[in-house]
């Protein structure tokens, strides 16, 4: 009868402890983007600059581009949850040769632009503009691209 009891007691005690124990979350489904980065010299002198651009995402750290013209564009295909954030920025640099003319009439500005879906998630336009979204599991609801542009950085 002891031994009983003794046994009832034990599958007592481990019933108790494994009670407040929760069953693990169940894993996300991966959920494919596409994400475009893009980022151009605007407002005239776009022919005297090139760029220096650092842009990535949070499974992948920093990453350095260069561009000698006026505009540089990245795309790739990233999935969430993996990746949950992406960043780029952009600084105008003058070209080689041309340093003299590049900022007679001052530092131009410089646009950057995130698609998550063919959807503008975020924009910003500054001397040096720096943007970042978030991806998740539901398609953004960003603005629909504007038809290409015609840059106005040109020498002239």
């Amino acid at each position: 009868m002891r031994r009983v009891l003794a046994i009832a007691v034990l599958v007592a005690a481990l019933a108790g402890c494994s009670s407040g124990t929760s069953a693990p979350e169940p894993k996300s489904t991966p959920v494919a983007q596409v994400v475009t980065f893009s980022v151009e010299v605007v407002g005239g002198g776009g022919g005297f600059f090139g760029l220096s651009v650092s842009w990535g995402h949070s499974a992948l750290g920093k990453q350095q581009a260069k561009s000698p013209t006026w505009a540089w564009a990245h795309s790739l295909t990233l999935s969430y949850p993996d990746v949950a954030q992406v960043w780029v920025s952009a600084a105008p640099e003058a070209r080689p040769g041309t340093e003299s003319l590049a900022y007679v009439n001052g530092a131009p500005m410089v646009h950057c632009t995130i698609l998550i879906n063919d959807r503008i998630v975020v924009e910003q336009t500054n001397a040096s503009p720096s943007c970042t979204a978030n991806l998740s599991a539901t398609p953004p609801v960003g603005k629909s691209p504007t038809p290409a542009r015609t840059s106005t950085g040109t020498a002239g």
